[in-house]
């Protein structure tokens, strides 16, 4: 039984999976199983995969397209390690990733469930094209975790096998937002270690099109932890649903939609005004530049 089970689901990225398979095999790291749920791909990802002679790989594929969460389901359905950890397709690890997580967990002890690292980010089309985060949120979490004060990027993220009797598989009725409602549910079980150094490097496009899917995830979102969130007191609370609502309205005014991005934005301000202040000159910024992308738009023939 293999201590580590990583699961990359893959739906037509056969072209970039190599990179993600190969920064696996490269760990110092070797008792994992490497389970790859292919999601109804129409590509060579069947092929590509078939090429690593590897013994640590597993090959699953879907007939149907069931997206993230449902892939990662399968994932963790077949899954037998003692920890899971998740890599996306187009992302990869570098080398000391799994190596460090497990030791760092296996020193802490049981009422540490999970870990995340820092990452290196190539964000294409946005405005910092290359960052890196380095966080330091670590043990009971979950109260900051709610008012957005860190991220977890999944490719970072490692868990206890054993945590799925208590909180269950991804929410396949999330097509975004899916990995938060999982943490969330996995931060009420125990604490979270970080290990601040870049372990993992993601490569993200921004996503344009998907804000009217976000918006009603997050309200899914927020209603299914209604609960969790009211818990936190009224203050508290009011600022985690402002948090969504200023984040929605950043989503549509990468989309261009200044009349909604402002009509969020105001839902936010009304709901709890004490956003940080970098928030809302994030927010300033995204805004100008929405309007002039619309001027432009407008004076082509």
């Amino acid at each position: 039984m293999p201590r580590v089970s990583v699961i990359i689901p893959s739906y037509n990225r056969g072209d970039l999976l190599p990179r993600a398979v190969n920064s696996v095999l490269a760990q110092t790291f070797v008792d994992f199983e490497l389970i790859i749920v292919d999601d109804a791909s129409t590509d060579n990802t069947e092929a590509i995969v078939a090429g690593f002679s590897d013994p640590r790989v597993r090959y699953l594929k879907h007939s149907v397209n069931r997206y993230a969460a449902g892939a990662r389901n399968t994932g963790m359905e077949e899954a037998c390690g003692e920890f899971i950890a998740f890599l996306d397709s187009d992302d990869k690890w570098l080398p000391h990733k799994l190596s460090n997580q497990v030791s760092q967990l296996d020193a802490a002890g049981p009422d540490w469930v999970a870990g995340y690292t820092g990452a290196l980010v190539n964000m294409k089309g946005g405005v910092n094209e290359h960052s890196e985060t380095r966080p330091e949120y670590q043990g009971d979490v979950l109260p900051d975790f709610l008012l957005g004060r860190f991220t977890i990027w999944t490719p970072t993220f490692i868990f206890r096998r054993d945590l799925l009797d208590e909180v269950g598989l991804f929410d396949t009725n999330l097509i975004r937002g899916e990995d938060v409602d999982f943490y969330l549910r996995v931060l009420q079980q125990g604490k979270l270690a970080c290990l601040t150094e870049p372990a993992v490097e993601l490569f993200i496009e921004v996503d344009k099109g998907i804000a009217d899917v976000s918006a009603e995830c997050d309200r899914l979102l927020l209603q299914k932890h209604k609960s969790l969130i009211d818990a936190q007191g009224r203050f508290t609370a009011s600022y985690i649903r402002a948090y969504y609502a200023f984040r929605q309205g950043e989503r549509y005014l990468i989309e261009n939609r200044v009349g909604e991005g402002i009509g969020a934005l105001s839902k936010a301000l009304v709901t709890n005004p004490f956003l940080p202040p970098k928030r809302y000159a994030s927010m300033l910024f995204k805004l100008v530049r929405a309007c002039l992308s619309k001027l432009d738009a407008a004076k082509r023939p």
